[in-house]
């Protein structure tokens, strides 16, 4: 009789247990921190040829052009240099998350 009484006391136990612990896992994964929000992104892409400066201006007007778009927000998120026949092109993609 000993045996069954600690044996339903343990398994009393675990019940418990398990409810505890499935109380706090849903209460942990229904909290807005848990979820997951995908960001969104707004792009902008700058290409010129190499020999005309980018934007068709002067490294004064690239460094303005590029801080004007800093302030709004904008990160470069990736640079390339690539050439033709016709010659040298530089491209600049920068992102802003979406407002």
């Amino acid at each position: 009789m000993h045996k069954r009484i600690r044996s339903f006391v343990i398994f009393m136990a675990g019940v418990l247990l398990g409810a505890v612990i499935y109380s706090n896992a849903k209460r942990i994964f229904s909290s807005p921190s848990a979820q997951t929000i995908t960001q969104r992104w707004e792009y902008r892409v700058l290409t010129s040829a190499k020999d005309t400066g980018l934007l068709g201006g002067t490294k004064g007007n690239v460094d303005s052009e590029l801080n004007q778009l800093g302030t709004q927000g904008f990160e470069i998120c990736e640079m390339t240099q690539s050439s033709s026949n016709a010659g040298y092109y530089l491209t600049i993609a920068l992102r802003r998350p979406r407002q």
